[in-house]
């Protein structure tokens, strides 16, 4: 065996640092940014007033804010994934908060520490002209009813409304956010195994197809029936599954195809290293950093993650995205899978 030169030393090295430096960029990046970016809410109310002096601190916190005349209008909103929530303001000043867990439990978090500051700065407000008030009163009648209104202003609350949960068995939505690292990585990991174990292009190909259909059956049964993360329908849910392990698979055999194992490495920088981090499954797309929250959503775990999360608990809604970028995985996959000529794609892992 001839021995390595310095110079391919040096350049794997330096090859290796790369990776290492799209790693930490990727994972650190939106750990240190990420924030409120255009995340999209809505303010129930018919009074303009009331909205202009509601949505302005939003949108300077980074809120992407719509109005909405009724509840019902803003209820279809969230169901079409317009948008994460929204608060309702009454005509007497009460404010509810509808939020959707199932969309993103950071957001729906974030929405209700805000709602109740507002309502905190509210009552404040109210106690401090009452107590002008007060200390103007002289007959005790008044002053009576006064103290009544101090003590109806501290009873007040915000009144939150769940219209999107996860099941009880997992509140946090934990299964659905773990199941981005197994996506990106088990998807790495079969098709190599695929790649390496079965012999024959043809045979292949039906061996990733094989490992997608029994792979989404696999994964959403654990999700659904070990940990209790989804409760729709399981063939439905399943079917985004095999889509998003496809998208994977193809892509991953199609790079092997052509690139043998500089095909690997770039599956995995895509794949793992980009795909798991920015994939918003643990907070919201549009609570990463401009621009990675939307590049996540370009890449299979992001994709399999929101598709998934739509069909089981947005009634199918705002799958078109995640569809056709998975569906473009697969096709450009099989085109590469197609005209590649390597014979041995990878000796080992």
């Amino acid at each position: 065996m001839k021995a390595s030169t310095p110079k391919f030393i040096l350049t794997l090295a330096v090859g290796l640092t790369v990776v290492l430096s799209i790693m930490m960029t990727a994972f650190a990046t939106p750990a240190v940014n990420s924030g409120v970016n255009n995340v999209p809410i809505g303010i129930v109310t018919t009074n303009e007033e009331v909205y202009q002096k509601m949505a302005k601190p939003l949108d300077k916190k980074g809120f992407d804010v719509t109005q909405y005349k009724s509840v019902s209008a803003m209820k279809t909103a969230v169901n079409e994934r317009k948008i994460y929530g929204a608060f309702d303001i009454s005509e007497t000043g009460d404010m509810t908060l509808y939020k959707a867990t199932a969309a993103s439990t950071a957001v729906a978090q974030a929405l209700e520490t805000i709602g109740n500051a507002v309502v905190t700065q509210q009552k404040v407000a109210a106690k401090a002209q009452i107590q002008t008030m007060q200390a103007q009163a002289a007959d005790a009648n008044v002053l009576k009813t006064l103290n009544a209104k101090v003590q109806a202003i501290d009873a007040k609350t915000l009144t939150v409304k769940e219209l999107k949960s996860f099941p009880s068995r997992d509140t946090k939505g934990a299964g659905l956010v773990a199941g981005a690292l197994p996506i990106a990585l088990g998807g790495w990991i079969g098709t190599v195994a695929i790649a390496n174990m079965v012999k024959g292009k043809k045979q292949k190909f039906w061996a990733a197809i094989t490992f997608a259909i029994i792979g989404g059956l696999g994964l959403v049964a654990v999700i659904q029936f070990g940990i209790g993360t989804f409760d729709g329908n399981y063939f439905l849910t399943s079917l985004g599954a095999m889509l998003g392990i496809a998208g994977t698979a193809f892509f991953v055999l199609g790079l092997l195809e052509v690139m043998g194992n500089g095909g690997l490495g770039i599956a995995a920088v895509m794949l793992i290293l980009l795909g798991n981090p920015l994939s918003g499954l643990g907070s919201a797309p549009e609570m990463l950093p401009k621009g990675w929250g939307f590049l996540g959503q370009l890449l299979p775990p992001g994709a399999t993650g929101t598709l998934l999360r739509n069909i089981t608990f947005f009634d199918g809604n705002a799958i078109a995205m995640p569809v056709c970028v998975l569906l473009t995985y697969i096709v450009v996959g099989m085109i590469l899978f197609k005209i590649g000529k390597k014979s041995v794609l990878v000796e080992t892992v």
